[in-house]
């Protein structure tokens, strides 16, 4: 009989280590914009700065963007103009199917560099985090991370960091960050950003870091 006991009382542990390994957890997340006329010297614009940042949490059944992919009229927007709507309709409507968890947003960031934060609460139905901040001024340009998986083997990681570049959403001509709007029809893919401004020596240069730590 002890050695029953002894067995149904470490199951009983065993489960409660699994479940509180998964379920819910909460984080901060900081956005460290480095885009700044010192990293990015080719044309860098007067009134430079980042849009708020919008996202979710979700399953790999959505996403804020793909490489890729097409942008939705939400990434256009925020892309175009910094706007959070109508992105922000979009995520709650993922949130009303199942697919995102919760809504992400954060202030700007002027006269970059900058740093902006959000704290969140994440679960296991949608363990994955993206985030996207428009580069402002310019045609298209923002900058951002998808699919960011916060749990790894069953657990929420402690802390992850992310290296985040430009990208070009696809649905404006314009080569310049303070080109004539131009939009683009058909939309083209939503794809890293080649352009002279974010190049040195034929590689990309970062635009900031996102780091992800568990509170």
């Amino acid at each position: 009989m002890k050695y029953l006991a002894i067995f149904f009382a470490t199951l009983l542990a065993a489960n409660a280590h699994q479940a509180l390994a998964g379920g819910s957890a909460k984080y901060s997340v900081t956005f460290d914009g480095t885009w700044s006329a010192a990293t990015h010297p080719m044309e860098y614009p007067s009134g430079a700065h980042f849009s708020g940042l919008i996202g979710a949490t979700h399953n790999g059944g959505y996403g804020v963007f793909k490489d890729k992919g097409t942008a939705t009229d939400g990434l256009e927007r925020l892309a175009e103009m910094g706007a959070h709507s109508p992105l922000d309709a979009e995520i709650r409507k993922a949130v009303a199917d199942g697919e995102a968890g919760a809504l992400l947003e954060s202030g700007p960031i002027f006269g970059p560099p900058g740093m902006s934060s959000i704290t969140f609460e994440i679960d296991d139905k949608h363990p994955m985090v993206s985030l996207v901040a428009m580069i402002a001024p310019s045609p298209d340009w923002f900058t951002g991370a998808a699919n960011v998986n916060l749990m790894e083997g069953g657990n929420w990681v402690g802390e992850k960091s992310v290296t985040v570049y430009a990208w070009d959403a696809g649905t404006d001509l314009g080569a310049t960050y303070k080109a004539d709007d131009a939009d683009m029809a058909p939309r083209g893919p939503v794809v890293a950003n080649g352009s002279k401004h974010f190049m040195k020596d034929g590689k990309p240069v970062a635009v900031g870091t996102l780091t992800f730590k568990k509170m």
